[in-house]
């Protein structure tokens, strides 16, 4: 099973985000915050996963999580992502 990892520390400049697929490390990205919806969709087309798991702070990652759902329905016009705060 296909996965996307983000580990958001909400101090830095960069986000790490990997791309897993049965334990095996497809791809790594580094963002910035604001860029994490759109780098979280092209993820999502390119290895045909829906599945996003977020870790870090909880408080934080709840409005990551909602900006990444409001660009999807807006830009996106889909609500495929499963996103979950680990």
């Amino acid at each position: 099973m296909k996965k996307i990892i983000g580990i958001i520390h909400p101090f830095d400049i960069y986000q790490t985000f990997y791309v897993y697929e049965d334990g095996n490390k497809l791809e790594v990205v580094q963002t910035t915050i604001e860029n994490i919806p759109d780098t979280v969709f092209r993820l999502s087309q390119v290895y045909d996963t829906y599945q996003v798991d977020l870790s870090g702070a909880e408080r934080f990652n709840r409005g990551i999580i909602k900006q990444i759902k409001e660009k999807e329905s807006t830009k996106y016009n889909n609500n495929k992502l499963i996103i979950k705060s680990i």
